[in-house]
Formats: structure tokens, sequence, C-alpha cells
């Protein structure tokens, strides 16, 4: 079966063909008044037709024998009638499938094959984004990009087929990354828990009752909830706010492939090495994206942002039809943790707590 997604900023998956009415609406100024007046045209000889056919098909009515049939005037109105009407029917038809063929297009011109089912798992840690934004998710880039086709000629009429310049604006303004080694670097900070580590300590601090209050509040969860992040369970580290730290690794290195900073590979490397962690830490998809939002609210301290992403949710949660939500939650064994997850930063708490400070990455205290 070929690789078919919605189209983008489209919440329909997989993308089907427009209606008639839609597609007509779609047609480009000169081709849409050509369709009309040939429409126009092809409505008025069809009545003519009609009633000259009836005409001639009377004849007590005495007015056209029935040698009109084969008049060449009326041949000539026939074939013309039937051009017309071949005319509009395939400029409207052309209109509905042109979606679907310009991506299958964009498959083929970018030798883009369906993921495997490990990549298909990674990438559904994105899907509420994905969903709630109309990006594509079936493949590593998240809407059609220049980077996937190199230097091949494609002049796409349904999608805008960006620049690199468009996706390394929108990683310097999101992430602070100009270049690879910039990426590398955020990435590896990342991995080990630019925003974890942080809250390992506070969540540990004489401060953390305020802490806790805010957070509780900024996510809509209970503040046992937050507690419970920092207890290891069935022996399993400490859940702290890894599912934000490294869920941030898969849209980052999406966006670095496809402002041309790195290679579908290095891409994946990431992705999926973050993803095995994420499923073996979280027990599902709720688990996950509760952690991720509970991230986020450390992160940012800001109300409007933390209820954007529970409305994301919700509308994910009681809409989202897509193929990539059923599949099953993976169960990962045998993932080799870096010690500072196992250990849930213990040396750098007892650190910190020695010298009475910490990074202030993330969390804005009242003081500050």
């Amino acid at each position: 079966m070929q690789l078919l997604q919605n189209h983008p900023f489209s919440q329909q998956n997989p993308v089907k063909k427009l209606s008639f009415f839609k597609a007509y609406s779609n047609l480009p100024l000169g081709q849409n008044f050509l369709v009309s007046v040939a429409g126009l045209l092809f409505l008025f000889f069809t009545v003519v037709l009609i009633a000259t056919a009836t005409s001639a098909l009377h004849p007590d009515a005495n007015t056209i024998s029935n040698q009109t049939l084969v008049d060449s005037t009326f041949l000539y109105m026939l074939i013309g009638c039937l051009v017309l009407g071949l005319f509009v029917f395939f400029s409207i038809r052309k209109e509905q499938y042109l979606e679907i063929k310009e991506q299958q297009k964009y498959y083929r011109l970018g030798l883009i094959k369906k993921l495997n089912t490990q990549q298909r798992q990674a990438l559904r840690l994105n899907l509420v984004d994905s969903y709630y934004c109309g990006h594509w998710s079936e493949t590593l880039e998240r809407l059609p990009c220049k980077a996937r086709l190199q230097d091949k000629t494609f002049k796409p009429l349904t999608f805008d087929l960006n620049d690199t310049k468009v996706y390394q604006q929108d990683l310097n303004e999101n992430w602070g990354v100009l270049n690879k080694t910039q990426y590398t670097k955020i990435v590896e900070q990342l991995f080990e828990g630019m925003h974890s580590k942080g809250f390992a300590y506070y969540i540990q601090s004489e401060s953390k009752k305020n802490m806790i209050e805010q957070l509780a509040g900024l996510t809509r969860k209970p503040e046992s909830y937050i507690l419970d992040c920092n207890k290891e369970r069935n022996k399993k580290p400490k859940k702290l706010i890894w599912g934000f730290d490294l869920w941030r690794i898969i849209p980052i290195s999406r966006d670095a492939f496809m402002a041309g900073y790195i290679t579908e590979e290095e891409a994946w490397k990431n992705i999926l090495k973050a993803s095995d962690i994420i499923y073996y830490l979280f027990d599902n998809h709720n688990d996950f994206y509760d952690n991720y939002r509970l991230g986020n609210a450390y992160w940012s301290n800001d109300l409007n942002i933390t209820m954007d992403r529970l409305e994301r949710w919700k509308e994910f949660d009681e809409k989202c039809d897509w193929p990539l939500r059923k599949l099953p939650w993976s169960t990962p064994e045998n993932i080799e943790l870096p010690d500072h997850m196992i250990t849930g930063f213990a040396a750098y708490t007892i650190k910190e707590n020695d010298r009475n400070e910490t990074n202030t990455i993330g969390f804005r205290r009242n003081k500050d």
C-alpha cells in the first residue's frame, strides 16, 4: 500500500479527493473562468439538444422531422456538447486528485519509503502536536521541504515546498540553533537532563513546597502526582521531567534535518535513542504526556502555555484517529541508561545542597 498522509495543515488523514464544488473553487482564476463558461455552454447546448430531439421524435407536432436527428447542425451541436462536458469533467477531476498526486510525487522524488515500526513509534511521541498543527506524522519531515529533494525540480500547486532557510530560521527562533555543532550540543544537554537536573534538586530543596504548588496549578494535576515523579517505581528510575527533555529531541532533530544541518541517519539516531528511553520510563501515552506537560510548566512557568498544551491533549484524545495512534505502547527491555538518570542526579543534588544553590534553567522562583 502506497504511503499517503494528511494534506499539510489538515487534520484529515489520509488526504482524500476533493468534492466537486471544492475542486471547482480551487481552480486557478483563468481555468476557473474557462470551466465556468464551458459549463454554461454545456448546459445551454444540452437544453437545445433535448428540445430538438424531443420535437424530432414527435412528428405530430409538425415542427421538425426525424431527419433533424442526422442533420449536420444537430451533430455538430452534439459533438460540441460532448467536448464541453468532457472538458469540464476532466478539469474538475484533475483538481479533485491533485493534492493526492502531488503528495505521491513528492515521495517519489524524495525516495521516501514507509517507516518501520520502530520509527513510527518514535514519531508517535510527537503526534499530539502533529495532529494539532496538521503536520506530517509518517515521515521524518513534518512538512514538505527542499532538503529532502535536494536539487530535484518540483513546483507543487497545492502545498509549499519551503527552502532550508525557513527551517533554519525556525530553529534559531525556537531553539537557538544555527548549525550542526549547536544542534549536537543541545541534544547532548537534553540527554543529560537539561531541565530534569534542576527539577531533581528543587523537588528536594527547602523551597519545594512553593514549586510544587505552582506546578500543580499550572498543570491541573494534584501535588501528589508531582511528588510521585520523584519516586522510583517498578525498579525504574525517577520520571522527574524526562518526558519533556527527551521529547524535545524529536522535534529539534526533525527540524534540523529540514534545515539541512544533519542527515536523515543522524536525525533518526537521536530520535530512536530518545524514543527507546521514553517508552521504557513511561507506562502509556497519557503517562508520558502528563510528564511532558509537567516539564513544560517547569520550563515556562506560564499559564497560557501550559493550558495550551492541555487543550492540545484534550483535542487529540477526543478526535484524533490518525494511524499512528493505533500503535500499541512499546515496552522495551534492557535499555542502557546513563548513570545520572539511574541515580536521579543524586551526586548533583548532594553537591548543590552543599553549595545551597543550583542552575536556574527552567523554573523561575518567586525571588527571580
